[in-house]
């Protein structure tokens, strides 16, 4: 099977990030249903211009195609939200439906030992859920993201000028403010 997919080896390096396997609900609209596996895939579906658009979150460490915020750009107070220990976690269940058991969930944990010992060895658990991930590994891939996007809880708020109107969601952008020394 492996070779007849195009891949070198049956090794997990191999195989794609995203993958699904979903059951569609005719029930639900097909704005939902996309949604619905959108949401493993970290994408967005976004409507801009008449269109619709699907955009998948990727990691980067380029921002070439960020848009520039500045102080210029900003009217009025900046705001700045630290969660800080609230909502981060250092390990997590992740419950997927398993083929080799009819499809019938199976629990699966992940933990992170650097975040448990930055924790004081204090178990902070959270769940994932992973409706249309049927491989482990992929699985496991999603649950590490959500462990360091948990640490992560910085959020910044602000008021900007029309232009602003011109992003979209999933937009990325760099922020430069002088008041908290902030350069891209």
């Amino acid at each position: 099977y492996w070779r007849y997919m195009g891949w070198d080896s049956p090794n997990q390096a191999q195989v794609t990030r995203h993958q699904t396997n979903a059951t569609i609900a005719t029930t639900s609209s097909v704005f939902e249903n996309i949604n619905g596996m959108l949401a493993h895939f970290n994408g967005v579906l976004r409507y801009v211009n008449g269109k619709y658009e699907i955009v998948v979150k990727s990691a980067t460490d380029t921002f070439g195609l960020a848009q520039s915020i500045t102080d210029d750009d900003i009217i009025g107070a900046i705001n700045v939200e630290d969660a800080g220990q609230k909502g981060t976690y250092n390990s997590v269940s992740v419950s997927i439906p398993d083929p080799q058991n009819r499809f019938k969930a199976r629990s699966v944990n992940f933990f992170d030992s650097t975040y448990m010992r930055q924790d004081r060895n204090v178990p902070k658990k959270g769940n994932l859920k992973t409706p249309y991930i049927s491989n482990y590994y992929n699985a496991r891939i999603n649950a590490r993201q959500y462990l360091e996007e948990s640490r992560k809880g910085l959020k910044v708020t602000f008021t900007m000028e029309p232009k602003g109107l011109l992003l979209t969601a999933g937009s990325l952008i760099k922020l430069s403010n002088s008041r908290l020394g902030w350069s891209n």
